[in-house]
């Protein structure tokens, strides 16, 4: 990934969402705890160091929102 390409919100919201169904489906409650432990195993398990670098970036946002909330 380049220096100057940020994340965009859409693709945070995008990613928040599949670990949220992801979640659902596995009948778990959905909690910062728990979206950061599924966004942190698909970033394991991604190939695209986009992919990636969009997954780190949701953990950090939604880990910082757990300290810091509205």
């Amino acid at each position: 990934m380049n220096e100057n390409e940020q994340v965009q919100p859409e693709e945070i919201h995008e990613a928040i969402g599949l670990a949220a169904t992801y979640l659902m489906n596995s009948r778990l409650p959905i909690k910062a705890d728990n979206l950061v432990m599924v966004l942190r195993a698909q970033e394991v398990m991604a190939t695209c160091s986009r992919q990636r670098s969009v997954l780190e970036a949701t953990r950090h946002y939604l880990m910082q929102r757990r300290k810091k909330p509205l």
